[in-house]
């Protein structure tokens, strides 16, 4: 009984870390809304920092300004606190277009593929650009509103740096877009070309 007991209280005190180390807030973006989910994730140099894992969103227009993170002294040492590599993009995880804003938690190291269109010898390398153009057709329609995305980010031991996104997007109709488990790396060696 006492090691039932035992195990028990080993859970519940792993159970309240795990809460302690992690948060979500809504955001009020305009006539979207957004659920963050963040938290803590050891990062190369060793040190712990708060990064996003999940972004629900709730769709109901573009938006009209855009957003951008600019050279900033604060923005360009969150990326390097994020481990992002010399090619890496200032990545918006919620789109600007989608009223996603130039906020910490709105910020990850973002490679050039899931970033840009290109022209390539197969589709399958611009299915992030896809869905999130399905997206955008989708709010232009002003048909089967709300659309729900929901962009999920993986993560490795000891590095903040993004290796996977994810993004599933559902209008109220059902239809929908996927991009799942998208490597965030080079694209390869020759099989595309940005398109203009």
């Amino acid at each position: 009984m006492s090691k039932i007991l035992a195990l028990l209280t080993i859970s519940y005190v792993f159970f309240q870390i795990k809460c302690v180390n992690s948060a979500q807030h809504t955001y009020n973006l305009g006539r979207n809304s957004a659920v963050v989910n963040t938290g803590v994730h050891k990062c190369a140099n060793g040190r712990n920092s708060e990064v996003t894992f999940s972004v629900d969103a709730t769709l109901h227009a573009k938006s009209t300004t855009r957003t951008n993170f600019g050279n900033g002294k604060n923005v360009n040492n969150r990326m390097r606190e994020l481990n992002s590599q010399r090619s890496d993009h200032k990545g918006h995880i919620l789109a600007s277009v989608f009223g996603g804003p130039a906020q910490i938690w709105n910020l990850a190291p973002q490679a050039d593929n899931l970033n840009r269109k290109y022209r390539c010898r197969t589709s399958i390398l611009n299915v992030w650009y896809d869905c999130e153009k399905w997206i955008l057709n989708e709010l232009n329609s002003k048909r089967n509103l709300p659309v729900r995305v929901k962009v999920r980010l993986s993560y490795k031991d000891r590095s903040c740096r993004p290796t996977h996104w994810s993004i599933d997007a559902r209008s109220r109709s059902g239809s929908g877009c996927q991009a799942l488990n998208i490597r965030n790396g080079n694209l390869p060696f020759g099989a595309c070309q940005r398109a203009g």
